[in-house]
């Protein structure tokens, strides 16, 4: 059972993991936990959501009690508008789905977010609330490809690249600086130990775009992010999920994140990617989501405690979920996972 907190976090464990050096027991990470898995962690009594500061709070008391050394944390106000629809409940949905831009017209009337919608200040109010050792990771609303493919539509950009390349450079532009002034602020608070920036690069087979347009267009702004995060003294990890192997030297050597989250067994399973990885970048996460979900809560268990095992001399490795923990992962699933990664 994991509602009783087992351990102290330490974010200077969480540190030494992305350095390559080693740490006093093993280091959990995972990006959004569930509102089911939250109201098991801290139970029903402690579960507040009302308000977006309450459910602050509420994130940073789960991710104590389950044994992580950090709690994400999102600042609200860079929400990049789309299109409104009513369907409550979809199966699939199109990457088309939320179109805004089509042309020049539509641009010149798009309302952009300005980052003065943002109150920054509440990382410092909920900060009141960290415990002792632990430390804030941000992450922005969706991030550079994926909000571009929000406002344009990824069949409509596709086109777009070849009818209007002035078009997709400005709307590029409109948003890589925005997400690069959301991180130049978050970075500036004490209570931050690390971000992430969260943008999805890849389908199972390829990346979403071809890599030298990624690298035109979406790797300049997190190379400058990365490096404002550095001179700080802070670090950064990336959450894409998606094919990597075409971008990853541009990962590790061009914008020089610390640490690569988001991996599923049917482009690189994390056994896999370790391997590839752990002596350039931290592997972080990495179970992945449909096997814990399908699994037996004992093969969740076993493999989690080999990939413990195999990490153990080099490091380099946070025991989580290759994605997320969304409510339908079963909650004995989770404590499985959880459990192997805090026996010492």
């Amino acid at each position: 059972m994991l509602r009783d907190k087992l351990r102290q976090p330490d974010f200077n464990n969480f540190i030494a993991l992305l350095l390559g050096k080693p740490t006093s027991r093993p280091v959990l990470f995972d990006f959004i936990i569930g509102d089911k898995i939250m109201k098991y962690l801290v139970g029903e009594e402690n579960f507040k959501v009302d308000t977006e500061f309450n459910r602050m709070i509420t994130r940073i008391k789960a991710f104590d009690f389950a044994g992580y050394d950090f709690a994400p944390i999102l600042v609200r106000g860079l929400e990049f508008p789309r299109k409104e629809h009513n369907v409550t409940e979809v199966e699939t949905k199109s990457l088309n789905e939320g179109a805004m831009i089509v042309d020049w017209a539509s641009y010149n009337d798009y309302r952009w977010p300005e980052i003065t919608n943002c109150d920054f200040s509440i990382i410092a109010k909920a900060g009141k609330y960290l415990p002792e050792g632990m430390k804030f990771i941000p992450y922005s609303y969706d991030g550079i490809l994926e909000n571009a493919i929000g406002i344009v539509g990824y069949e409509n950009l596709c086109l777009m690249i070849y009818d209007d390349y002035q078009l997709v450079c400005n709307v590029f532009k409109q948003i890589g600086t925005r997400i690069e002034a959301f991180y130049d602020n978050v970075l500036l608070y004490d209570e931050v130990g690390c971000i992430l920036c969260n943008d999805d690069w890849g389908f199972n087979t390829q990346t979403m775009f071809s890599p030298d347009f990624l690298r035109e267009h979406v790797f300049p702004y997190y190379r400058r992010i990365v490096e404002k995060a550095h001179r700080l003294g802070k670090y950064a990890i990336l959450h894409s999920c998606g094919y990597y192997r075409e971008i990853i030297d541009d990962i590790v050597y061009d914008m020089k994140f610390d640490g690569k989250h988001s991996f599923e067994d049917n482009i690189v399973p994390v056994e896999d990617a370790y391997r590839e990885l752990s002596d350039k970048i931290t592997v972080l996460g990495g179970i992945d989501l449909n096997f814990i979900v399908s699994a037996s809560s004992d093969e969740v268990y076993q493999r989690a405690k080999r990939m413990i095992e195999a990490s153990k001399l080099k490091g380099r490795f946070a025991l989580g979920t290759g994605n997320s923990v969304p409510d339908f992962v079963p909650i004995e699933n989770y404590i499985a996972l959880m459990k192997a990664g805090l026996e010492l």
